[in-house]
C-alpha cells in the first residue's frame, strides 16, 4: 500500500511538472497564466497534502517509521508551499503585474518553491525504490 501511495505522489507531481504548468506558461499571455495558475497551485498542494496525509496514516497502520518521518515531510512541505510560499508568490507577482518582467523577490520564492516540490518528487521516488519489496 505504502509503495502505491509513493508511486501516485510521485506520478501526479511529475505530470504537473512536465504536462500542466510549462504548457499553461506557454501557451497563455502573463495576465491570464496568472489567473489559472492561482487557482491551479493551490489545489495542487492540497492534493499533494491530503495524499501524503494519507500516507501518514498507512506508515502508521504498518508500523513502518522510516515512512511515517518522510510522510511527514512531504506534508509539512506541501504545507510551506501552500501556506507560506503560494501568498508571498503571489504578493510579489501582484506588485510587478504592470511590468514585464517579475521582480527579484518572485523569482527567490518562486525558485524555492520549485526546489520544495523537486525535494517532494525525489523523496517519494525513493519511498518506492524502498518500499517496493
Amino acid at each position: 500500500m505504502l509503495v502505491i501511495l509513493y508511486t501516485s505522489l510521485f506520478i501526479y507531481m511529475v505530470y504537473f511538472s512536465i504536462c500542466v504548468a510549462p504548457v499553461i506558461n506557454k501557451t497563455l499571455d502573463r495576465k491570464n497564466s496568472s489567473k489559472l495558475l492561482r487557482k491551479i497551485f493551490p489545489k495542487n498542494f492540497i492534493f499533494g497534502a491530503l495524499l501524503s496525509f494519507t500516507t501518514i496514516f498507512v506508515s502508521v497502520y504498518y508500523k513502518s517509521y522510516f515512512s511515517l518521518i518522510i510522510s511527514i515531510i512531504v506534508f509539512s512541505l506541501f504545507i510551506i508551499n501552500l501556506y507560506i510560499l503560494v501568498p508571498k508568490i503571489n504578493m510579489e507577482a501582484d506588485k510587478t503585474s504592470k511590468l514585464k518582467n517579475y521582480s527579484k523577490k518572485f523569482k527567490i520564492f518562486h525558485l524555492i518553491s520549485v526546489f520544495i516540490y523537486l525535494i517532494q518528487i525525489l523523496i517519494s521516488l525513493t519511498g518506492i525504490l524502498i518500499f517496493n519489496q
